[in-house]
């Protein structure tokens, strides 16, 4: 019993003590620790004035591409390949339908860019049709992406099926771009 009253004597002295404030409050254990006061803020002194922060703005532009499988439930996106100036990016396969992954994230130069990008589909079969089964499509395109100076820029480049029952099946595989301008992500700036 007096070992319980100790305890909860002690956790009650640890939280009471903090809350009664700065003022020449000290705790010491039978003067083995000497009690600190606090330093007088008018002995101290005006902190010195601060350094003005320098604005400043990362240099180039920032660009992100995605792509995304608008293809609907007839397709199959196999895989996605694509090159930016002729350098390659991630492949994309297997992305289901109505998502979008993110092939490049990152710092570009302003200006045009190049992207290739070439598409494989499959058939899916549905219900008793299962000719579709058998047919691939590919379809390859080239744009120019213009990136803007000092700003963000997202790209969404989309496989889509052109539906229609005068639409070819050599025809039913597109590739559209989207493009959408925002303000530089990490500026700076006032």
């Amino acid at each position: 019993m007096w070992k319980t009253l100790g305890v909860v004597g002690l956790w009650a002295l640890m939280i009471v003590v903090p809350h009664l404030g700065t003022s020449a409050v000290s705790v010491t254990m039978a003067g083995v620790v000497p009690a600190v006061a606090p330093p007088d803020e008018e002995a101290l002194g005006d902190p010195p004035p601060k350094a003005p922060v320098a604005r400043r703005e990362i240099p180039g532009s920032f660009a992100t591409i995605h792509f995304k499988n608008a293809l609907g439930k007839t397709l199959t996106l196999a895989e996605a390949r694509l090159t930016m100036d002729g350098k390659p990016l991630p492949v994309v396969e297997n992305l289901a339908t109505d998502r979008d992954a993110v092939v490049f994230a990152g710092r570009v130069a302003a200006g045009a860019h190049a992207v290739e990008t070439h598409v494989t589909c499959r058939g899916k079969r549905r219900g008793p049709f299962t000719y579709l089964k058998e047919y691939t499509w590919e379809v390859s395109s080239q744009e120019t992406l213009t990136v803007p100076a000092d700003r963000a820029v997202v790209f969404t480049i989309s496989a889509v099926r052109n539906k229609g029952v005068n639409v070819p099946f050599d025809r039913q595989l597109g590739i559209t771009v989207h493009d959408e301008v925002r303000p530089h992500p990490v500026s700076l700036r006032d």
